[in-house]
């Protein structure tokens, strides 16, 4: 398996072995092809540049896993290597803090070159230590096998700017990407966008390659699961990424429906992520969020209402004073109701001096296709006990049922963020009044 991968992603990289060092002798060609190396790595290390950075990845056991790891490296002509991270297995109280530290490096001539960092370096050594970080999950200490990380790094190919490596011994893929800014700025401008990007909320998102849909789940732990399907998947597979300033980078090449993706940055009107040659798109799953995945209340703004729908509103709060003087409407939205009985569907909010209560009926959202909604009424829906205690003594329920009605239609949902909604915009499919939910 790990020669096949080797062997996939070495596919459209230069490869060591240059035609016009073909006359030259194997030792030769390695001395001076490291000579090349060395001098690429050094001459982005120098002046006002920022040097690498190190997306590293892995092997992990056959217990755990691991998420990609954005490490940073300044090399020097003379074999010192200043690195730099904040991942969460730095020792002696570090983890999770910036820290730098320098050591040795050397270019070592073997079948190809090897890059080989062979001096203790507490940014990368830890993925390599046998004796495990206190902090590391208990599995790793009981194995032996530390993290399955790799010190020394054999050169894959040259993928335009950036350089391709795997691990010697446990083929962790690894690829030096020129750092386009200081380090600490990387840092921050990565957790930034793993931040618009990811959250616990909307945690699937579409891959979709023109007609063919396929999920990504979990993608913030960057460990992700590829499925067909997001509840119940048949065939999951997991994938390991890092994220980036930009987007995140899949240790392995992967494909939907033959076409082929590895990379993916956020789209210049932040609606998705576009692969690396734009034909597969990453697309939170934001439109069944808002139809179907929040148990509070999405709000409709009453002041973008019909005049129908403010005259029954009207009608409403006046039915509720027949119940409690001390009432009166303050809201109207899709969601559940919190009362006795709760029902999803519309709910009434009204303020009972410096409380609330909710009174709800009972309708159907769905999803017919991706980023649309339809909402249906019919004369048999349900209502909560709220409800249907307070038309005891007014006939309220009769006018709800009524507004509940003017909302049925399909609707093109435009959201305030594509990756966690706090609103959105419901635009009428059939002519209707357009709606907007807070």
């Amino acid at each position: 398996m790990c020669v096949a991968l080797v062997a996939i992603s070495l596919a459209g990289c230069t490869r060591f072995e240059e035609d016009d060092l073909f006359d030259e002798s194997a030792s030769l060609r390695v001395t001076h092809f490291n000579e090349q190396l060395q001098s690429r790595l050094v001459a982005q290390s120098q002046g006002e540049k920022n040097g690498w950075v190190i997306q590293y990845f892995v092997s992990g056991t056959d217990e755990l896993d691991f998420e990609g790891f954005n490490l940073f490296g300044k090399f020097s002509g003379n074999g010192k290597v200043t690195m730099a991270g904040n991942h969460r297995f730095l020792r002696d109280g570090k983890a999770g803090n910036y820290t730098e530290f320098t050591s040795t490096y050397e270019l070592l001539k073997e079948e190809g070159p090897v890059l080989a960092f062979n001096t203790w370096n507490d940014i990368l050594t830890v993925f390599v230590d046998p004796v495990d970080p206190a902090n590391a999950p208990s599995a790793l200490i009981k194995d032996g096998e530390g993290m399955g990380g790799d010190q020394n790094l054999i050169f894959q190919g040259y993928e335009g700017n950036n350089i391709l490596f795997h691990g010697q011994r446990h083929f962790g893929g690894v690829r030096f990407v020129p750092c386009d800014r200081p380090w600490e700025d990387y840092l921050a401008d990565t957790e930034t966008l793993k931040n618009y990007i990811t959250n616990s909320t909307v945690t699937s998102y579409y891959v979709i390659c023109g007609a063919d849909t396929l999920y990504f789940k979990n993608l913030r732990g960057g460990i992700v699961t590829y499925c067909e399907r997001v509840n119940d998947p048949l065939f999951p597979s997991t994938i390991n990424c890092v994220f980036s300033p930009t987007g995140f980078y899949l240790q392995h090449r992967n494909s939907i429906k033959g076409t082929s993706f590895q990379e993916f940055f956020l789209a210049e009107d932040k609606t998705c992520l576009m692969s690396e040659n734009d034909s597969v798109k990453v697309i939170a799953t934001w439109d069944n969020y808002i139809v179907n995945g929040r148990n509070t209340i999405w709000n409709l703004d009453m002041d973008n209402l019909s005049d129908e729908q403010k005259g029954l509103l009207a009608q409403i709060d006046a039915e509720a004073k027949k119940f409690n003087k001390d009432y009166s409407l303050s809201q109207v939205g899709l969601g559940r109701s919190t009362g006795s009985g709760a029902v999803k569907g519309i709910v009434f909010t009204f303020k009972v001096k410096t409380k609330t209560n909710t009174a709800g009926l009972s309708l159907t959202t769905s999803r017919p296709s991706f980023g649309k909604m339809q909402i249906a009424y019919s004369d048999g829906e349900k209502a909560d006990k709220n409800l249907t205690t307070m038309a005891k003594k007014c006939d309220i329920e009769q006018i709800a049922r009524q507004f509940a009605a003017t909302l049925s239609g399909t609707y093109d949902i435009v959201p305030d963020n594509y990756f966690l909604p706090t609103g959105c915009e419901l635009h009428s499919v059939d002519g209707g009044n357009d709606y907007i939910l807070k």
